[in-house]
């Protein structure tokens, strides 16, 4: 396969897997912020998925811009 080929698919993959801790980080903000309107202490564990996901997302999102970046080179 062509480099552009293989660039552009990893773009999509990158992209799927983003929008799937989006979904997961929103639950977990959605606990988190239950937490808040109930006046509880939030779970560690529901803070924690968060931060989580949360920074694979940032590095994800980093990963794609790089190969982005590669893939206009080629263009």
């Amino acid at each position: 396969m062509s480099l552009k080929k293989d660039l552009a698919k990893e773009i999509r993959l990158l992209e799927d897997e983003i929008k799937e801790l989006e979904i997961k980080r929103t639950r977990s903000l959605a606990a988190l912020m239950e937490s808040l309107i109930s006046r509880k202490d939030p779970e560690e564990t529901e803070m924690q998925f968060f931060r989580q996901y949360t920074a694979e997302i940032d590095v994800k999102r980093e990963k794609l811009g790089e190969i982005t970046e590669q893939l206009k080179k080629i263009v």
